[in-house]
């Protein structure tokens, strides 16, 4: 009877720490509070999810966010795909909760998009074995704009070792991502390194923000089959 209490005890203390499963909880982790969602199954791995713009949120106290930012978007898909998923009022640095991350399934990718890019890219490179398992980036941005002083391009990728893909839209009209930007970027990793390139074409347009979410930027009206690439790509590589 004692074991079995003990059993509970810990069970309980695991869905208070890490929330119901499908239910987001909301900690503090490291300098920032992120919300932490587990699937109905054991997870396959872990995602960070980094969104575009001033890459911030708002995380209400029931783990919601207004944002219809295109990683937000798929986090109910990649949650249905068996992923552990996190997402931070502030990313810039990701340490703490790629840690976190660890304790629930690894491997542990950072899916960025947009601006998340380069905040991305200069977590892996800085962080090293403390770093992410792989990184995800969507919509890269490869030159400087007035949301944000750095971009992935201006970034050391020489120092990451980790597999990465790009995905990018080829009708892309957001002057800061051109599709041009991703080949070059590519040939500065290293050697042997697991990098691969997945192109879609088509998306829908609502208003004049070519770098919004709602634009082929954000691959409006195309989420399901871009998050079905993603999620294939993390599973050849240990999301299993």
């Amino acid at each position: 009877m004692a074991r079995v209490r003990s059993s509970l005890q810990t069970l309980l203390a695991a869905l208070v720490l890490l929330g119901a499963a499908g239910v987001p909880a909301v900690e503090q982790v490291g300098r920032t509070r992120a919300a932490i969602e587990l699937p109905y199954t054991d997870p396959v791995g872990s995602v960070i999810l980094i969104p575009g713009g001033t890459t911030l949120l708002t995380i209400y106290p029931d783990g919601s966010s207004t944002s219809d930012n295109f990683v937000m978007r798929i986090r109910t898909s990649l949650v249905g795909a068996g992923f552990a998923i996190a997402y931070a009022e502030d990313p810039s640095d990701l340490r703490a909760i790629v840690a976190r991350m660890r304790t629930i399934k690894r491997p542990v990718f950072l899916v960025a998009t947009s601006n998340g890019t380069a905040v991305a890219v200069k977590n892996a490179a800085a962080l090293g074995a403390d770093g992410p398992d792989g990184l995800v980036l969507t919509s890269t941005v490869t030159k400087t704009s007035y949301r944000f002083t750095y971009n992935a391009a201006s970034i050391d990728v020489s120092k990451i070792s980790v597999p990465v893909l790009f995905v990018h839209n080829t009708n892309d009209g957001c002057s800061v991502a051109p599709p041009s930007g991703i080949a070059p970027l590519m040939a500065r990793f290293p050697a042997g390194s697991d990098v691969t390139r997945v192109d879609v074409t088509s998306s829908a347009q609502k208003g004049n923000d070519r770098c919004g979410p709602e634009a082929p930027h954000g691959y409006l009206g195309i989420e399901d089959d871009v998050t079905a690439k993603i999620v294939a790509w993390m599973r050849a590589r240990g999301a299993n």
